[in-house]
């Protein structure tokens, strides 16, 4: 990650990051951040001649547009006239801080609907980068690119953006309005103040920046140990290994712990500098005012406008040094972000794929990145429609390789597969895989019932009750279905705890005719089985085979492919 950025150039990344929609919305929301800026200082501005008005004896009368509102207003008694200034004051900070909420509840909205749209996209574009993508990716990492940087980027990154501009836009507007009253002081107080937080930013500034992006690394690493003990806990238990995931959990969490102790000193320090700075100033002030003015209500007067722009000035650099932190802190989202949404689209071939005849693979070879030998060399198959074909071979011989570039999640590096001589590529080979079942040795099931896990993704409300019916009787799930206190609906736990490794299978085989497989992949599927319940799938593959379903099994063992046309051997 590169840590060497401006603000302005971070800044023109954010905008290009932002959909077209967003990029308009982000101008106007910029605008109406400035109009509040400009209320801020009308309404600190205006306290000044109430102020006036009591120190100074006559100043009513001194000051045309006052005196003339005195005469218009019919005012008797001056302080009567201040007093309705002080409501008129009152009445316009109350409209002003309404205009403020308005702003902040306008920013919440861009903000939430700003991550949706984004954290969205970035799971559109992470689920096209296929196969390769998910199996060489660590699951907690792919998980926080999905979800938590989109939320970074919109919670924190974009907020102090917001954040940044406000202040900075009130800093400028009261330094202006100063430097008309008395620039002297103004530049005084700048030249000794101004340099101690521009040493102070660039010290840290890559400190910040180093630290934001480390702290998002070890999220994925603290859930790490965590995740591994839940779904490995039967051998965590049994190796007696629970201290060593402890240990690295703690290990984790302590560094995550000095580094966030580390990040809040250093965004704690802006608070007493400025107290600091306040002090000096002050006392800069008295001595100016002594030396150079000399009468006392001149020093009040001076002490009274510099006081009530301490009073806006301060907040303000302090929440604008924290903003601009904040945003070096979490410059790392963009990084991603330039990543993730920045995936080229493939034109799409529309053609559609019927398979009617054939599976045929020519002169198929395969190298995955990086690799110096090749898995499949020269591979060529023929798989009629209504066929079963058996894939034997040693481990590590690229079985599962050739079943999922049969699947269309891998391309081969050369040679090519097609079906009815249509060939399958990146255009069109999501026509193709909407013809596909997979069984793989460990079935994904989720913590839901039978029925969710059978119409897996489809919405309840839209499950087709007469296909689902059919699906569980030709997978053979009838005799579980009776057996399952509430039916289809009953929960069969997280991973299908509370069902057998066979009725796993059995789950994957009817989920994938459910969805109208007219080709079943079987990976391996009754490798992990008891000698008994491979018999049992096996003749649920053998029922299957009957009624002329195409079908690739992937098998150790030569009995489970008894029932296949023919077996393909690899080396």
């Amino acid at each position: 990650m590169n840590s060497s950025h401006s603000i302005f150039s971070t800044l023109g990344r954010i905008y290009k990051i932002l959909p077209k929609t967003y990029r308009r919305k982000s101008i106007l929301l910029t605008l109406a951040i400035l109009v509040n800026s400009l209320f801020e200082i009308v309404g600190l501005a205006a306290i000044l001649p109430v102020l006036a008005a009591i120190l100074k004896k006559g100043f009513v009368e001194q000051q045309p547009i006052l005196h003339a509102l005195y005469q218009q207003l019919a005012f008797n008694d001056p302080k009567h006239f201040i007093v309705a200034m002080c409501l008129m004051i009152l009445l316009f900070i109350l409209i002003k801080n309404l205009f403020g909420v308005w702003v902040q509840t306008k920013q919440a909205h861009f903000s939430w609907n700003l991550h949706e749209s984004i954290s969205s996209q970035v799971f559109e574009n992470a689920f096209k980068r296929g196969y390769l993508f998910f199996s060489q990716n660590n699951s907690n990492r792919i998980l926080n690119r999905i979800n938590g940087i989109p939320q970074q980027f919109a919670q924190q990154m974009l907020i102090n953006v917001f954040q940044l501009i406000n202040e900075f836009l009130i800093l400028i507007l009261i330094i202006g309005s100063l430097l008309v009253y008395d620039y002297l002081i103004l530049l005084l107080l700048g030249g000794i103040v101004l340099p101690v937080f521009v040493f102070f930013y660039q010290t840290t500034k890559k400190r910040i920046a180093s630290y934001g992006t480390r702290l998002n690394e070890l999220g994925p690493e603290i859930v790490k140990p965590v995740y591994e003990v839940v779904f490995g806990y039967v051998d965590v238990v049994v190796n007696g290994i629970f201290p060593n995931f402890k240990k690295e959990y703690l290990s984790k969490i302590k560094e995550a712990k000095s580094l966030r102790i580390t990040v809040l000193i250093i965004q704690n320090i802006p608070n007493r500098l400025i107290e600091t700075c306040v002090i000096l100033a002050v006392l800069i002030i008295l001595l100016y005012g002594l030396f150079q003015l000399q009468e006392t209500d001149k020093i009040l007067t001076l002490m009274s406008i510099f006081g009530l722009a301490a009073y806006r000035t301060i907040p303000s650099i302090n929440r604008l040094i924290l903003a601009v932190m904040n945003i070096k802190n979490f410059h790392y989202t963009l990084d991603y972000l330039e990543d993730y949404l920045n995936t080229s689209s493939t034109e799409k071939n529309t053609t559609p794929i019927l398979f009617k005849e054939k599976l045929c693979v020519k002169n198929l070879s395969f190298s995955y990145p990086d690799a110096n030998n090749p898995v499949l060399k020269n591979i060529s198959i023929e798989i009629k429609k209504g066929e079963s074909l058996g894939i034997m071979g040693s481990s590590g011989s690229g079985k599962t390789t050739l079943m999922n570039i049969l699947l269309g999640f891998l391309q081969p590096t050369s040679g090519h597969f097609s079906i009815d001589e249509i060939l399958v590529d990146n255009t069109n080979r999501e026509i193709w895989q909407q013809k596909c079942g997979y069984v793989r040795q460990d079935v994904f099931l989720i913590d839901g019932s039978l029925e969710d896990n059978i119409a897996f993704g489809v919405p309840k409300s839209d499950v087709d009750p007469i296909r689902l019916e059919a699906a569980i009787q030709k997978a053979q799930l009838s005799t579980l279905l009776d057996t399952l206190p509430s039916g289809k609906d009953t929960n069969i736990g997280e991973r299908g705890a509370k069902i057998s490794g066979g009725q796993r299978q059995r789950v994957g085989i009817a989920r994938a005719l459910y969805h109208g497989a007219e080709i079943l992949f079987f990976d391996e599927a009754t490798s992990a089985l008891d000698s008994t319940t491979e018999e049992e799938i096996t003749e649920s593959i053998r029922s299957l085979h009957e009624s002329h379903l195409t079908m690739v099994i992937i098998a150790h063992r030569e009995s489970t492919l008894k029932y296949c046309d023919s077996i393909f051997r690899l080396a």
